[in-house]
C-alpha cells in the first residue's frame, strides 16, 4: 500500500523502523490486517535502481532531512514516485497528494521548492510542536501524546490517498527519470552557498491538440458514433481492439521518449483558442480524426493552428482499420483531409490505423522533433549527409536519426530495428 522512503546512511534505521511499524499499526486499525494494507520500508543497504515497491505502490511517505537531499537513492526514487503522480494527475486530473511527507530532522533542512510543492507536507510535527524532531518525539514521554497524534495524521492521509491507485511504472522507464534534487543539484546545498553554473537542456514540452468530435455531434457526419464520448479527450478510435483513448495512448508513447510536460488542449467550436497561451518554445502534434472534416468549424482551427506562436511539429491522422466504416471511407476523408489547409502548415504527416502504430507514430515525432535537442554529440551520419537526396536515401536517413535518438532515450528499443513503414511516417 505505502512504501516508506528515508536516508540508510544515518543510523537512524532504529528510529525509522518503529516510526514505519507504529504507522502501519494505525492503518491496520484503520482498514484491518490484510496484506493489500501493508507498507514497505526503504532498504538499509545501497541499491543501483529504485526499489521495485516504488514503481507499484499507491502512496509514498517520506522521512526529510538534510542528508536525504543530498542522498541519490532517495532523490531517485522520491523523483520515480513524483512522476508516477505526474500521470496520474494528466490522465485523470486527480490531485497530487498520494507523497506524505514528514519533517524528520530539521537541523539544517533546506526543501527545494519542488520538493515542498510536492503532495502533503505535515511540517508542523503536530500541532505546531516546536522541540525536537521526529526521533526526539519518540524519545520524549512529555510528547507521548503530540507523536502519536502525528502518526494517525500521516496514517489518515496515507489511506485516504491509497483510494485511488497510481499508474504502475516499469522497471526500464524509471531508468529515464531525472531526480529533482541530490548530490549533484548545486540549489539544493546549504543556505549562504552560492549555486554552481550549470547547464541544463530546454525543456521538452509537448502539446497534444485533439480535433476530435463527441458522441452527439458525430451522429451527423457519420452512422457509428460509438467510440465517441462526451469529450473528445475520451474519443476511444481503436474500440474494440482497445479502449484506451487516443490522447492517452499518444501521451504514454510521448512520456515513453522522454517529455518532461505534455499539455492537452481541445479544438472545438466553443469560441475559445486553447492555443493563445501556448508558449513558443513548445511543440504541437495535431491529433486529428478525419470525420471532423465535414464539421463546419474544421478550416478555423487549421487557422489557429498556422497562427500559434510555437512550431506544429506533426498532423497525425487516425484511421482505424478495424472500424469498418472508416475504412470503406478511407479514400474519400484523406482527399477531404488533403483539400483542407492541414497540407500548409509545414508540418510531418502520419497515418495511425491501430494502438500500437498511433504509439510508433508518436515515437516518429518525437525524435523528428527532439533530436539534437540539449543532446550531446551529433546525431548518426549528418556530418556526410549530401545536400541533395533523392525519397529513398531521404527515407533511410531518417529512420537511421530516429534509431539513434530513440536508442539514446533507452526506452524504445523495439523501433530501433525493423520496424513497419507506418510506424516511422512520412512528412
Amino acid at each position: 500500500m505505502f512504501y516508506t522512503s528515508y536516508v540508510s546512511s544515518t543510523g537512524d534505521r532504529g528510529p525509522v523502523q518503529r516510526f514505519h511499524s507504529d504507522v502501519q499499526n494505525e492503518i491496520f486499525s484503520m482498514l484491518g490486517r490484510h496484506s493489500r494494507n501493508e507498507g514497505s520500508l526503504q532498504r538499509a543497504e545501497p541499491a543501483l535502481g529504485p526499489d521495485p515497491a516504488v514503481l507499484v505502490c499507491r502512496t509514498f511517505l517520506v522521512l526529510y532531512s538534510a542528508d536525504y537531499l543530498n542522498d541519490s537513492q532517495c532523490a531517485l526514487e522520491w523523483s520515480v514516485f513524483r512522476e508516477r503522480m505526474q500521470r496520474r494527475l494528466w490522465r485523470t486530473g486527480e490531485p497530487e497528494d498520494a507523497l506524505v511527507g514528514v519533517l524528520w530532522r530539521a537541523d539544517s533542512l533546506v526543501l527545494p521548492r519542488s520538493v515542498a510543492r510536492t503532495g502533503q507536507l505535515l511540517d508542523d510535527l503536530g500541532d505546531g510542536y516546536q522541540g525536537p524532531d521526529v526521533p526526539g518525539l519518540q524519545r520524549d514521554p512529555s510528547a507521548w501524546e503530540r507523536y502519536r497524534g502525528l502518526v494517525r495524521r500521516v496514517a489518515e492521509r496515507l489511506t485516504r490517498a491509497a483510494r485511488t491507485p497510481l499508474p504502475a511504472m516499469p522497471a526500464t522507464e524509471s531508468g529515464t527519470v531525472e531526480p529533482y534534487f541530490g548530490p549533484s543539484h548545486p540549489q539544493h546545498m546549504g543556505r549562504g552557498q552560492p549555486p554552481a553554473r550549470t547547464h541544463r537542456p530546454p525543456e521538452r514540452h509537448l502539446v497534444l491538440a485533439l480535433l476530435a468530435g463527441t458522441s452527439p455531434g458525430m451522429e451527423r457526419l457519420r452512422r457509428s458514433v460509438d467510440t465517441y464520448a462526451e469529450s473528445a479527450e475520451e474519443w476511444r478510435p481503436f474500440h474494440p481492439q482497445s479502449d484506451e483513448p487516443a490522447a492517452d495512448i499518444a501521451g504514454r508513447a510521448a512520456y515513453a521518449c522522454g517529455i518532461e510536460r505534455l499539455t492537452r488542449v481541445t479544438l472545438d467550436d466553443t469560441g475559445t483558442d486553447p492555443l493563445s497561451e501556448v508558449e513558443a518554445s513548445a511543440v504541437i502534434v495535431v491529433l486529428v480524426d478525419p470525420w471532423m472534416t465535414g464539421d463546419p468549424s474544421f478550416p478555423v482551427h487549421w487557422d489557429r493552428l498556422a497562427r500559434s506562436g510555437a512550431r506544429v511539429a506533426a498532423v497525425v491522422t487516425v484511421l482505424p482499420r478495424l472500424d469498418e466504416e472508416s475504412r470503406h471511407s478511407a479514400g474519400r476523408l484523406r482527399e477531404a483531409l488533403a483539400r483542407t489547409p492541414a497540407r500548409h502548415l509545414g508540418a510531418a504527416h502520419h497515418e495511425a490505423g491501430s494502438p500500437d502504430s498511433l504509439a510508433h507514430a508518436m515515437a516518429a515525432v518525437m525524435a523528428d522533433a527532439f533530436a539534437g535537442a540539449g543532446e550531446e554529440g551529433p546525431l548518426p551520419d549528418r556530418a556526410d549527409e549530401p545536400r541533395l537526396e533523392n525519397a529513398a536515401e531521404r527515407i533511410v536517413r531518417r529512420e537511421r536519426e530516429r534509431a539513434g535518438w530513440l536508442g539514446r532515450r533507452g526506452t524504445w528499443s523495439p523501433l530501433v530495428g525493423g520496424a513497419p513503414r507506418e510506424s516511422w511516417g512520412g512528412g
